[in-house]
């Protein structure tokens, strides 16, 4: 697949493609290429903002998968077909069990007070398309968008402060919020809910720092993505970083505090 700024125009960047981009312009084009089949989790996650955002949309998008007897050539026949249908209507199948459990965690989360930040969303799922100044597109959603706040949703393993700020630090989140602060200038919330018994949630605040370090990594990525369309390399894997040389290997920071061996 030959990536142009022609192309960009009908598949814009996104904070996701960029993630992908910042491995490799090879992973980038993986991303363009590959149907992406949703994890357990990442299905789970998208029950969960469905019925926390839009739940007058839900039936649109998913429906709960009733039960058949797998074990019978009646009960196989009668399972394909009702994944053909629904298919045919573009709605997302869900085991009951998936389903219950996220209305329990939506549940939970209205009797939170951290539900208040969702009362007061004036958007849900906005869209937006701005041009950097690269001169490249980029595009995506913000969960929520209030009087003078964005607000993104996070279903989590856990909600311990040291887990979040790790656990975001590796996805790239800063970026997502720098991007999203560029959009509208307004200061980034995370609403994150736990995916277990009790379901607890706390609402965290992306600091300036934070959101001054995503803006710096965003900005050397469109670079980065800019130069390589200008030589057409998005056939280079990791070498389009580091190079072809070796690369020293040497003890992570936690190894060395620990003394290295067991």
């Amino acid at each position: 697949m030959q990536v142009t700024r022609e192309l960009l125009q009908h598949r814009p960047l996104s904070f996701s493609s960029l993630k992908e981009f910042m491995r490799s312009p090879k992973h980038y084009v993986k991303y363009l290429t590959t149907d992406k089949k949703p994890t357990e989790a990442m299905l789970f996650g998208s029950i969960c903002h469905k019925l926390i955002l839009e739940p007058q949309e839900f039936d649109k998008e998913f429906i709960v998968e009733p039960e058949f007897n797998k074990r019978t050539n009646q009960g196989k026949e009668d399972y394909q077909a009702f994944l053909t249908k629904i298919a045919e209507q573009g709605l997302t199948a869900i085991p009951p069990a998936t389903y219950e459990k996220a209305v329990e965690l939506v549940a939970a989360l209205k009797d939170s007070h951290t539900y208040n930040m969702v009362k007061l969303l004036s958007k849900t799922e906005e869209r937006f398309d701005m041009t950097h100044e690269t001169g490249l597109p980029v595009c995506g959603y913000i969960d929520g968008v209030g009087k003078d706040f964005n607000l993104e949703i996070k279903i989590v393993s856990s909600a311990d402060a040291e887990d979040i700020m790790r656990d975001f630090h590796k996805m790239k989140y800063h970026m997502q919020a720098a991007i999203y602060n560029w959009v509208n200038n307004k200061p980034i919330y995370y609403l994150v809910v736990e995916n277990n018994y009790p379901f607890l949630s706390r609402i965290f605040k992306a600091s300036d720092d934070y959101i001054s370090a995503g803006k710096k990594l965003f900005d050397k990525s469109m670079t980065d993505f800019n130069f390589c369309l200008d030589i057409d390399n998005f056939t280079a894997g990791y070498e389009f970083y580091t190079g072809i040389e070796p690369i020293s290997l040497t003890l992570p920071p936690w190894a060395k505090k620990g003394g290295g061996d067991d």
